[in-house]
């Protein structure tokens, strides 16, 4: 009898606390369902623009060729900070209790990023099964071949390069 009471305690706090707090919560939950969408979206739009010998390749073609130095410095930075955007973003939807692709996210957020090893990082990323599967997945229902990777890209690990 004492377990029921102290039970019902517990839902009756619980409810109280949902109303008290009903537009916290609901703009928790359409954040979340905003996070989802873009994310979403996003991962879409890029795989399905990605060539599919992208990862292949072993460097960059440059960046904006023929434009004035500071057009391509500005967008660069631009660029850049995208690409730290969307892996901050890909680690927020990558946590316990928040909808969204969190990897592929990340994913994007690194093809931005001009870092050393980038191309490398990439092919592990996307070397991963699930990872393939789902990017391939995705191609394929807009009606892109699957992205072609380097046979060796999924026998790495950690302590490989």
């Amino acid at each position: 009898m004492l377990l029921a009471s102290s039970m019902m305690d517990a839902v009756h706090t619980a409810i109280s606390f949902v109303q008290a707090h009903r537009e916290q919560i609901a703009i928790g939950a359409g954040v979340g369902a905003a996070s989802f969408v873009a994310g979403t979206a996003l991962v879409a739009f890029v795989l399905v623009r990605l060539p599919e010998d992208y990862l292949q390749k072993q460097e960059d073609e440059p960046f904006l060729p023929g434009r004035p130095a500071w057009m391509r410095v500005s967008a660069r930075i631009g660029k850049n900070l995208l690409g730290v955007v969307a892996v901050a973003l890909g680690i927020m939807l990558s946590l316990p209790g928040i909808p969204g692709p969190g990897a592929l996210v990340i994913l994007i957020g690194v093809m931005l990023l001009d870092i050393p090893g980038k191309r490398r990082l990439e092919r592990r990323l996307l070397g991963a099964p699930k990872m393939r599967s789902v990017a391939d997945r995705v191609r394929a229902r807009f009606g892109r071949p699957p992205l072609r990777v380097q046979p060796d890209s999924r026998r790495s690990s950690p302590g490989k390069a």
